[in-house]
Formats: C-alpha cells, structure tokens, sequence
C-alpha cells in the first residue's frame, strides 16, 4: 500500500489535476508521505515541490480518504488522504516545477484522462450525497414550514422559518427557499436577501445575501447542510441569473458553520455586527 496525501482543487465538477513526467493520466497533486511526516507536513513539501506554493499547514482540512488502484504501478493499492485549502489562490496563474509535464481543470466525467485511484475519489463522493430538491418558498408549502424544528441553541444564531417568511410578506428583495430530500420531506431553509440586505457587505448590485440557513434538527447528520452550500451556485444560476458574488455571515462563536463554509470554499473577508452579535463576512464568487 502506498500512503498518499493530494490537494484536492475543485470548482464546478471541474479538478485542477497534474501530469507528471508526460504520462497519459491525471491525478491530484501531492505525493507519497516520507517516514515520520505528518499528512500536513508531507502536503506543504509535495506543493512546494510540485507547484512552487508554500502554504501553510494551518490552510489545510481534511476532506476523506479513500484506497483505489495506484498509478503507473501495476497491482498496487495506494491510499489517498485527501485535503483542501483555505488559502485564496489564482490557480490559472501557477507555474508547477519541471517534474509537472501538465496541469489542466478536467471535468470529472473525463475519466479516461484520469488516474484510477482519483475516480474511486469521485465515485465516494457521489456515492455519499442523498438528492436534495431546492425550491422558491411559496404559501401552499407553508405546512411543512410550521412542523419545521429548530433548538434553542439555533436561535442564537439564526430566526425561525415562520419568522423569515413573515419579514418576506412584506420585503420583496426577500426570498425564502426550502430543502427537500429524496422522501420529499423539507430538511432546510434559507432566505435570499438582495438590494438592501447585501448592501452592508458589498456595492456590488449584482450580489445577494444568503441568510437564516438552517437544517431541521430531526434531519442533521445526513450532510444536507454541506449539499445545500454546494447546490446554492447552480440555484441561483437558474432563478437569479444576474447574481455573481454570493454574501454570507456567521457567527464568530459557531465554529460548526464556520467549517461548513470552509469546506465550501468561501473566502473570509472581513468582520461585522449583525443583530448586535460579532460576525465574519465570508464571500464566493460564481
């Protein structure tokens, strides 16, 4: 078994994959972990060596790891400990170093130009994601919003549904959107919020601010909550075709939501109040 750490780099079911040495397939970069090397100290070396990046250790989160079929060697398993990083990178604009042939975005249905042990990755996470169906709220699905459950830990953080779709009755900037799941039972909430709930964050008029997102407590655990972040992109693709920066904030104190968006990619980019409690201002771009 050959133990591995990669960066994984993704962006709309596009990998930034390498080629190394002109061979025909694609894999994430890093490389085998040396004796006594942590996963974060062999992920440093082999970026700094592959794409002459020193990012820090710190930048680094754990995604999963999984074991496929190594590549070029032949009856070999290799282990793949998979990360991503928080660092804010133009990656279009990396020049790898001399043992990197290539480096290309390859959409993940390009398999034949992928290696082996980089498709058991995308097999797992497609594997691991129930279908969730995100849809404009609207008055005759207002019964699945009153058995909606949230904890008295959650409105520290956030309002109930029934109290956005109150605030939406009589601000039409405001959009509140349900999650369902697979079963058709109504997981999530969240509200869009444009023109003046974006505007403390961003001059930008092409922005909207996703706000009041909250999982059903009877349903958390199943990843809804990391599904909904990675679907809000396409969402607004098809009902706010304008919309190119999406705005958010969290709590400086719920550290569960900050990884969340971590995970998601979004870009920490200052500090606020909202409601009287301390927040961070975090940013994607689309």
């Amino acid at each position: 078994m050959i133990k591995c750490v990669c960066l994984v780099i993704e962006s709309n079911e596009y990998l930034l994959l390498v080629q190394a040495r002109n061979r025909e397939k694609y894999y994430f970069p890093g490389g085998k972990i040396d004796e006594n090397e942590s996963h974060t100290e062999a992920l440093k070396r082999e970026i700094q060596e592959e794409l002459q990046l020193d990012l820090p250790e710190s930048s680094f989160v754990y995604l999963k790891t999984v074991v496929g079929e190594a590549y070029p060697q032949k009856n070999t398993q290799t282990e793949l400990n998979c990360y991503y990083t928080t660092e804010n990178i133009n990656w279009d604009s990396i020049e790898p170093d001399q043992e990197i042939t290539d480096m290309q975005w390859i959409h993940k249905s390009e398999s034949y130009k992928i290696a082996p042990a980089v498709l058991t990755w995308i097999d797992a996470q497609s594997n691991q994601q129930e279908t969730i169906n995100v849809v404009p709220y609207e008055e005759a699905l207002i019964s699945d919003i009153k058995q909606f459950n949230i904890t008295a830990e959650d409105r520290k953080f956030t309002k109930t549904p029934e109290e956005n779709i109150t605030l939406a009755t009589n601000d039409e900037e405001r959009h509140p959107t349900l999650v369902y799941n697979a079963r058709s039972e109504c997981v999530g909430f969240f509200t869009l919020h444009e023109g003046d709930g974006v505007a403390p964050y961003s001059n930008n008029k092409n922005a909207i601010f996703f706000r009041s997102f909250s999982i059903d407590s009877n349903y958390r655990g199943h990843g809804y909550g990391k599904q909904v972040i990675q679907s809000l992109p396409n969402y607004l693709r098809q009902y706010f075709p304008d919309v190119n920066e999406i705005y958010l904030t969290v709590n400086t104190d719920n550290e569960v939501a900050q990884k969340l968006y971590q995970q998601c990619r979004y870009q920490n980019v200052g500090t606020s109040f909202l409601e009287g409690r301390p927040v961070y201002i975090l940013k994607q771009n689309l």
